[in-house]
């Protein structure tokens, strides 16, 4: 089961949203995501997180309060979806905002649950999740196409194959060593026995 999670960052283009939307997946605004949403003429199933930045009298039928304060709106809002049987996340509206909110989306990756396949949708890219239990990230890959790979804890085993540069079973932590990498033509594949996240940039 798929759902679409949107965040109450910067308004995306019509293109992007056009792009995500057009699996016709339920819409669920991480709070006020669902203003953003509406805003842009989208159909919202449900409003969750701590509803501090939405709007009560439009949404209190569709709310879902999740109370948990040890962790962000967006972070809840995909293990609420898990209990539902969602297994593929795609996260819009996380653009903007000042750095701890930057850094935080980021984070999630860390707080997601097991099994899940989770992206985020940028203007200039989509970030995937990579875990050991998600069976990793696999995408053709133009060439020329850039991609990054970034381990978001220490990981013992990571495996880059199809890009210009390769990894094979190799230690990685968060650094720039997997910086700006390029396709060739040929499938990309990226799997590791811990979290890491996976920026592929999009064609102009």
């Amino acid at each position: 089961m798929k759902v679409i999670l949107w965040c109450n960052g910067d308004l995306p283009s019509d293109t992007i949203a056009r792009e995500i939307t057009s699996s016709k997946s339920l819409i669920f605004g991480v709070d006020g995501g669902a203003d953003k949403a509406s805003s842009m003429g989208y159909d919202v199933s449900k409003v969750l997180g701590d509803l501090d930045s939405v709007k009560h009298s439009v949404w209190e039928d569709k709310s879902i309060f999740l109370e948990d304060q040890s962790k962000s709106d967006l972070s809840k809002s995909i293990h609420y979806v898990s209990s539902l049987g969602v297994t593929e996340i795609d996260v819009i509206g996380v653009e903007g905002g000042d750095y701890g909110h930057v850094f935080g989306v980021f984070a999630t990756l860390n707080e997601v649950p097991d099994g899940m396949n989770v992206r985020m949708h940028y203007e200039s890219g989509v970030l995937h999740l990579v875990s050991p239990s998600n069976n990793g990230f696999s995408e053709p890959m133009e060439k020329g196409r850039k991609f990054s790979v970034f381990a978001l804890e220490s990981c013992m085993k990571v495996n880059v194959t199809g890009g210009k540069w390769e990894l094979a079973g190799k230690q990685l932590q968060m650094s720039t060593k997997g910086l700006s990498n390029e396709g060739l033509g040929d499938p990309v594949r990226v799997t590791s026995d811990g979290v890491v996240a996976v920026y592929v940039e999009r064609l102009r």
